[in-house]
């Protein structure tokens, strides 16, 4: 019965040492592909502080009926002799003395440290299991399955903190500012544009934005990505690192209520035709681009 006891405790000490893990694992919705590792990480666990706890209990019984008490000294001297490492006595090492010597160096035929070796002969179980679930039984994502389900969880996210975040778009998902957006982009425009552009859109060193041709696509989806990106053979700089996406919402927004105008002493059209148009019942609009001649 005594000998049944002493194993309660260690037992009772890796539950609660593994209890993160299984928490760990409780927590992954059902199904989970890596369950198996969890639950074999916690096994490994709950053996190795197992055994530490057998030994410490052990040496405890012993010292205690040798009425010693409990010598933290005496128990390290114990774990590691047989834990950490099985290294003979000094007074004995001439029973291990191999003959190597190297300048007077002289080597020891001392065993490999159970630590070592245990976590070896782990990893070949790891192997083996990693071998016969993922090409054998076929059972867990291979590594393109697994990349593919990491995108598609990815992407979602990504989608969801873009529909919570104001400021998260971009020139395929951007849409016309309203009415203060405008406004805004209206200063940005003549704190920065209007010396390149014009003070109503009718261009100088850069394009006329007041009629109805464009360079680089008329939408509000290219005029955002033109502002954003810049054009750099023509000299036009990119504006992302220095206005946030609302920012370049808004003026292009601005620049898209220029088109048309036409102002006094405007320049010559550049580019091709664009026309914006509501065509379909749903009240969607639908851009279309004529090709002209410059």
């Amino acid at each position: 019965m005594k000998n049944k006891i002493k194993y309660i405790p260690p037992a009772l000490l890796s539950v609660v040492i593994t209890l993160p893990v299984s928490a760990q694992q409780a927590g992954k919705p059902a199904g989970n592909p890596d369950a198996w590792l969890y639950w074999t990480t916690g096994a490994v666990l709950f053996a190795i502080f197992f055994f530490m706890g057998v030994v410490l209990y052990s040496a405890n019984s012993v010292l205690k009926k040798e009425g010693k008490g409990f010598s933290l000294n005496h128990w390290w001297t114990t774990m590691n002799r047989s834990f950490f490492t099985r290294a003979v006595p000094v007074e004995k090492e001439e029973d291990i003395l191999l003959d190597h010597d190297y300048d007077g160096i002289k080597e020891l035929d001392n065993a490999l440290p159970p630590w070592w070796k245990y976590g070896f002969y782990f990893t070949i179980a790891v192997a083996v299991l990693y071998l016969l679930r993922y090409h054998v039984w076929k059972t867990g994502p291979d590594p393109i399955q697994e990349y593919n389900q990491e995108m598609k969880v990815a992407a979602a996210q990504f989608e969801e903190h873009r529909k919570n975040a104001g400021d998260m778009f971009d020139e395929k998902t951007v849409t016309m500012a309203d009415a203060a957006g405008i406004a805004d982009g209206d200063k940005l425009y003549h704190s920065n544009c209007f010396a390149c552009h014009g003070g109503k859109g009718e261009g100088g060193v850069g394009p006329n934005l007041a009629d109805n041709y464009w360079l680089h696509g008329g939408s509000i989806n290219d005029v955002f990505k033109t502002i954003k990106y810049g054009v750099r053979e023509k000299g036009m700089q990119a504006w992302e690192k220095t206005y946030s996406p609302t920012q370049i919402k808004n003026l292009a927004s601005y620049v898209k209520t220029l088109a048309g105008t036409n102002p006094p002493k405007a320049k010559a059209p550049e580019g091709d035709l664009f026309r914006e148009e509501a065509i379909n019942s749903k009240g969607s609009e639908k851009d279309s681009t004529v090709t002209s001649k410059k």
